[in-house]
């Protein structure tokens, strides 16, 4: 986890470049949750991103 944290930390501060959220990025925590259930809450986002485009 260290050299993850460290990693991001380069990525983020480096002159050219810098590694930045996006402004329209949705945050996803997954740290409890299983695949599956990381299929489902990212699939049911989707469908009512679609449904309000329709």
């Amino acid at each position: 986890m260290e050299n993850v944290q460290k990693r991001d930390y380069i990525d983020s501060n480096r002159e050219i470049s810098p590694l930045r959220k996006a402004d329209d990025a949705i945050e996803f925590d997954n740290s409890d949750l299983g695949l599956e259930d990381q299929f489902q809450r990212i699939y049911e986002h989707s469908l009512r991103v679609i449904e309000k485009q329709v």
